[in-house]
């Protein structure tokens, strides 16, 4: 665009151009600031999305995601009743589930009310990967330094122990290194993603593998193993996403049968193995068998949820005594907070996004769309290793950018057209391909 073409943009053209710079960008910073868990986060999480369509122009959106409407509705509805009728008393308890939601549709009209609903997903999920950085740079320095953020953050811990007497078991600003390890499984996936689709030489590649390498062995010195499952699964699901990238025919219907097939034989098996069963497995199935218990003997709890983690938690108590009773699984946990419900409705959300925007025959090839795609194929995974994995909100901002996506990619192979991803990062990486200029 020359000089004069610029000077002569329409005020509606600069107001297209600023929210398109901007709502991504803030929506991108809350999201890293929430994968940090930095003081105010949740606040920022939930005021923000909410400042944005106030101060910038809002677009009616030409994408459809029904399946994720659905889950939003009826979490919030659900979550409304439970805390105003049945727990009034956590109306003012910013943590109840309620609020969560709320948050959660702010953003997801940010995102599809914006000028390019693709780019601000995108921009979400480039925010979750160097917020994940920086708690990779974290851990690194705890493992450098040998001071532990543990003690200062979370005195009362029960992983305090372990991590105090080893100074390669690092929890960075998470209070244990089983949830430290998602973390790092995430961040191992999308710098996968980058190497495979966002391909770099020198010292950038260099600086990705040390990252990819150190994700995997703090991972492994920690001994999260659902963590350690998530790196292998995203390693097989990005090495499909790249081969159906570059190979439109390859690994059909078939492959994928078969595939699929080999993966629940050898699910089976290491299930059962004592690598597997031990002490902390029996234990995760005692807390599914006592909190089903409890919720399905309340009609009303296994529709709407409990209102917040902290309601479930001290009616627990009250039933069980002081045993362990966090929920250590991610369609258990929706249940307890939203009902039975809003999980199935999840689940059919995830479904939708892995027959439509995982599998189809012409993905889009940036490196964002890989990485979010392939987090949310791995909540499976990934979903039963924290506690609680839904109290740090950011599975739902991984939701909402891979439903956005997910939309983008239906619309477009309806049309016939390609998905276009706007990705700085492969633009600049195509010029220098050419022979333009670019920078590293």
């Amino acid at each position: 665009m020359s000089v004069v073409e610029r000077t002569a943009v329409s005020p509606l053209d600069r107001q297209t151009v600023a929210s398109r710079a901007t709502s991504g960008v803030w929506l991108g910073a809350v999201a890293a600031v929430l994968v940090m868990r930095l003081p105010m986060g949740f606040l920022l999480f939930l005021i923000v999305p909410w400042v944005i369509p106030a101060v910038q122009t809002r677009f009616p959106s030409r994408l459809r995601v029904a399946p994720l409407a659905a889950v939003e509705v009826c979490c919030m509805v659900a979550s409304g009743v439970a805390v105003t009728l049945f727990h009034p008393s956590l109306l003012a308890d910013t943590g109840n589930s309620a609020f969560i939601m709320l948050a959660v549709i702010g953003t997801t009209l940010v995102v599809f009310r914006s000028a390019e609903p693709g780019r601000t997903a995108r921009q979400v999920l480039s925010g979750l990967y160097w917020g994940a950085i920086l708690v990779w740079l974290i851990g690194m320095g705890e493992i450098v330094t040998g001071i532990k953020l543990l003690p200062l953050l979370y005195p009362e811990a029960n992983t305090l122990g372990a991590v105090s007497k080893s100074r390669w078991i690092v929890t960075a600003t998470y209070p244990n290194y089983n949830d430290y390890g998602v973390v790092m499984a995430m961040l191992f996936t999308a710098v996968l993603a980058r190497l495979w689709f966002n391909p770099r030489g020198g010292a950038i590649r260099l600086g990705r593998l040390f990252v990819l390498v150190t994700c995997l062995a703090m991972i492994l010195i920690g001994g999260s193993r659902g963590a350690l499952l998530g790196c292998i699964c995203a390693v097989i699901l990005l090495f499909v996403l790249n081969v159906r990238r570059l190979h439109t025919a390859a690994m059909g219907v078939r492959a994928f049968f078969w595939g699929g097939a080999l993966v629940l034989v050898l699910g089976a098996g290491l299930w059962t193995s004592p690598y597997v069963q031990d002490h902390s497995t029996a234990e995760r199935g005692t807390i599914m068998a006592n909190a089903l218990s409890m919720t399905l003997s309340d009609p009303v709890a296994l529709l709407l949820g409990y209102g917040s983690l902290s309601e479930y938690q001290a009616r627990a108590s009250a039933l069980f005594g002081g045993v362990l009773m966090d929920p250590h699984n991610l369609l258990l946990e929706i249940i307890l907070r939203y009902g039975v419900i809003a999980m199935i409705l999840f689940v059919v959300c995830w479904l939708w996004i892995l027959v439509r925007g995982f599998l189809p025959r012409r993905p889009a090839a940036d490196w964002q769309t890989a990485f979010g795609l392939t987090v949310v194929m791995l909540f499976p995974a990934l979903g039963v290793v924290p506690s609680s994995t839904l109290r740090y909100h950011v599975t739902w901002l991984y939701l909402v950018a891979a439903s956005c996506i997910t939309a983008e990619t239906v619309a477009a192979n309806g049309t016939g057209r390609p998905v276009l991803a706007p990705d700085p990062d492969a633009e600049a990486h195509t010029k220098r391909s050419a022979g333009g200029p670019g920078t590293a």
